[in-house]
């Protein structure tokens, strides 16, 4: 069973820039590898599909990651008080 995720909103803000870096830098360099051994020769369109689907695998971790931790939250506390 897994554990919960115990970081604040700032940590996991700060961890999606760090998953874009890497998941959009693997995406290009896998991209490019397979670009050259399945094509011959350097082509520039795998790197552009690769490097996609990492901002598009690391926008979707991050979207769930910080919906998970606004959706635990109270929502008693953010109600906006109406002026008498």
């Amino acid at each position: 069973m897994p554990k919960p995720d115990t970081r604040d909103f700032e940590e996991r803000y700060s961890s999606c820039f760090l998953d874009l870096g890497v998941k959009t830098v693997a995406g290009l360099l896998i991209g490019s590898m397979m670009g050259s051994f399945f094509l011959h020769g350097y082509k520039k369109w795998p790197m552009y599909i690769g490097g996609g689907l990492g901002v598009g695998m690391a926008y979707k971790n991050c979207e769930n990651s910080l919906n998970n931790f606004l959706l635990s939250m109270d929502p008693k506390a953010c109600v906006i008080k109406k002026k008498p």
